[in-house]
């Protein structure tokens, strides 16, 4: 049966949103001066349902499960469970399927969320459904939809080579032929989406921080997906640290703003200061040589009381003028604001630096999944090839 594999690389798609949307939702939190730290898969909230849940998941279908799912979906009050309700319906429109109760399946079916991760296996179960009850045009047209709303997903392409051998077999050959022609169409586009890829990996960055691959509708989604459901990869580390180094850079720039709004302020009160400054010093040296010159008549006439009394007015002037001076303060940028200055280099530095390393590991990440990918679209590719050449073959 088809939706065994589509039924287990949905549930694989977990651990990425379970993982991943903590982290995304740090983004918008207050600026710290420091990156926020990576939340592991260990602080989520995962009650006793979901956990009975998920261990039911990770087994084999059989018809004894049936209750549970029933059971979960209607009772739990879990926060999961808006994203573990659809794998249950998923998982009890399979066994529907397996029974033979399309009708059931397809209620299941169409509770299912269009934006849960779980969307694209519950359009394929649902083709099969119609596939089943011998509604052909009715399934063609579904698998039609699904490889055109999650064109980069491999088993959205590979439902319409199975649909294109089904169809086939069963001497169908008008319904085959142009799905045939769709699934190796998609996936050349898919192969040219991967080598665009490969040459630009600096796209998947923005996947990485700022969504979470859940339908895979594009080959960047799906290769996420991959990466994430390799347990050799360390992908979820290398994003995570650019998640923090990203956050961390945002505080930056904000605290840069503040930063140069108040060597602005300082600047422009410099400049408004310039001006008093340079008639003070102006005045400082008239009263400076003005003194000098009542030093030099006085020594020559020390009983001149009126010069006398001239000599301490202009000695008490300086004395002003010495002190309106040092709080008009200098032209060089305040202490404090040119150490914020200095430290803000520093850390800005810092966070360029633990860029380049998360950048350097998603890279190498990237750089070991693409060839999977790309042997599997042309695999697929070749299948729907030979389907088509062996249609061919039966015309002539």
């Amino acid at each position: 049966m088809m939706t065994a594999p589509f039924l287990r690389a949905a549930i694989a798609s977990l651990p990425l949103t379970l993982l991943l949307l903590p982290l995304g939702s740090m983004a918008d939190s207050a600026c710290l001066s420091a990156a926020p730290s990576a939340v592991s898969s260990s602080s989520l909230t995962i009650s006793e349902d979901d956990e009975q849940l998920l261990d039911l998941l990770g087994h084999q279908a059989t018809a004894t499960q049936a209750r549970a799912l029933l059971t979960y979906n209607q009772h739990a009050s879990s926060i999961n469970k808006p994203i573990l309700g659809n794998y249950a319906r998923l998982r009890l429109a399979a066994l529907a399927l397996k029974d033979g109760d399309t009708e059931f399946a397809r209620q299941q079916l169409s509770e299912v969320e269009q934006n849960s991760p779980a969307a694209v296996d519950a359009a394929l179960l649902l083709a099969e459904s119609y596939r089943r009850d011998g509604d052909k045009e009715r399934a063609r047209a579904w698998f039609i939809r699904i490889a055109a709303r999650f064109p980069g997903n491999p088993r959205a392409v590979s439902g319409l080579v199975l649909a294109g051998d089904d169809w086939r077999n069963q001497g169908a050959d008008a319904l085959a032929l142009p799905v045939y022609n769709l699934a190796l169409t998609k996936a050349a586009e898919n192969l040219q989406a991967l080598n665009q890829l490969s040459n630009e990996p600096d796209q998947l960055y923005r996947t990485l921080t700022n969504t979470v691959a859940g339908n895979s509708t594009t080959v960047m989604d799906q290769l996420v997906l991959a990466m994430v459901r390799d347990n050799d990869s360390e992908v979820l580390t290398a994003t995570r640290q650019l998640m923090a180094a990203h956050h961390q850079h945002k505080c930056l720039d904000r605290r840069e703003t503040d930063l140069h709004n108040a060597i602005q302020h300082a600047t422009a009160r410099d400049l408004t200061n310039g001006a008093f400054r340079t008639a003070a010093k102006r005045e400082k040296t008239a009263t400076e040589q003005e003194i000098a010159d009542l030093q030099r008549i006085l020594r020559n006439a020390p009983d001149a009381d009126e010069l006398k009394t001239q000599l301490a007015d202009a000695r008490e002037r300086l004395k002003r003028l010495n002190t309106r001076l040092n709080k008009l303060g200098g032209t060089a940028l305040p202490p404090a604001l040119q150490q914020r200055k200095d430290q803000l280099a520093l850390e800005k530095q810092q966070v360029e630096s633990n860029l380049t390393n998360a950048r350097r590991q998603v890279r190498k990440a990237l750089q070991a999944q693409l060839p999977e990918l790309e042997t599997f679209y042309r695999n697929l590719a070749g299948e729907a090839q030979l389907g088509k050449a062996q249609l061919l073959q039966k015309k002539s």
